[in-house]
């Protein structure tokens, strides 16, 4: 694998431009993005294609296909492992993290903006499959499946390229929507698989309710009460359905997202404590201080000072 283009700065947010510069990216105007490192040596390093060591809030969705080796990684704090012919699909403002990969780790990634692929003549398909890709991030594939997700992606390559075919985008197009249809196809197969008791789980409904709703607010609101009005139930009611759901309180999991956010902010070193505090809606840097503190042990100026 290919590591001579060392990434120094953190994002916020991780954004195609961001990924369009990489020497092993090819891209069709910022809109879609495909790195692979089929042609690199193996290394032991840590550090692969354009994932970071700290966590970023993605800007783009983005498909990963791993032809061999081993990742770690977590998404929305959940901590995963994905192997030889593991598809992960990442939604568009998911936080993600890269933790380590196996020196065999071989992968394609797929990126893409959403004006690229929508369903808007479909929004109850669309919806449904924003649900089942959230709640199951990584499908295992078959043989015969991941070759053909394989054959798209070459495809896909080889068009990308074509800077004189005036109709590039619009293949293109067609191709991230066989892709996305095809995965979600293997999602539904595996769905109907699950016994309709847990399919239809009310607790379970609801944790991933209140997740989602605690992804889009976490910036400004980190009060069980606000999210259970959402949801139009008790905030007692949620505190004990989240828990038995999770295994962790509410708050719990709204203080992660906040801490995981400030901490992705303070590691990218753009930004000051003041304006760390405002972007996550502190009243005032040593309000923000004292609630950090509570949950890191130390002080967002002294974490600051220890990932230098």
């Amino acid at each position: 694998m290919n590591h001579s283009k060392k990434t120094t700065s953190a994002f916020q947010h991780l954004n195609l431009i961001n990924l369009s510069v990489l020497k092993e990216a090819v891209h069709l105007n910022n809109e879609l993005i495909l790195i692979d490192n089929f042609n690199f040596a193996s290394t032991s390093d840590d550090e692969s294609l354009f994932f970071t060591q700290y966590p970023v809030k993605l800007s783009f969705t983005v498909v990963i296909i791993v032809f061999s080796g081993s990742m770690h990684y977590r998404i929305n704090l959940e901590e995963l492992w994905a192997y030889s012919n593991d598809l992960i699909t990442v939604q568009k403002g998911a936080i993600g993290e890269f933790l380590h990969s196996s020196p065999d780790l071989q992968v394609a990634v797929i990126a893409f903006s959403n004006e690229l692929f929508h369903m808007n003549d479909h929004l109850e398909v669309a919806m449904k499959m924003q649900q089942m890709l959230y709640e199951n991030p990584v499908k295992h594939l078959s043989g015969e499946s991941l070759k053909e997700i394989r054959m798209v992606y070459e495809l896909m390559k080889k068009k990308i390229i074509e800077n004189d075919n005036p109709f590039r985008k619009e293949i293109l197009q067609g191709y991230v929507r066989a892709l996305m249809y095809t995965i979600l196809h293997k999602l539904l197969e595996t769905l109907q698989q699950v016994p309709a008791y847990i399919q239809n789980n009310r607790q379970h409904e609801i944790y991933m309710q209140f997740i989602r709703e605690v992804q889009r607010n976490y910036q400004k609101e980190r009060s069980v009460a606000y999210y259970a009005d959402r949801l139009c139930i008790t905030p007692k009611y949620l505190s004990q359905t989240v828990q038995k759901a999770s295994g962790r309180l509410a708050g719990e999991w709204i203080s992660e997202y906040v801490i995981l956010e400030a901490k992705a902010l303070i590691k990218s070193h753009c930004y000051t404590i003041q304006q760390i505090s405002e972007m996550l809606h502190f009243p005032n840097p040593s309000f923000f201080g004292r609630y950090f503190k509570k949950k890191v042990g130390c002080t967002p100026k002294a974490y600051q000072k220890n990932i230098r």
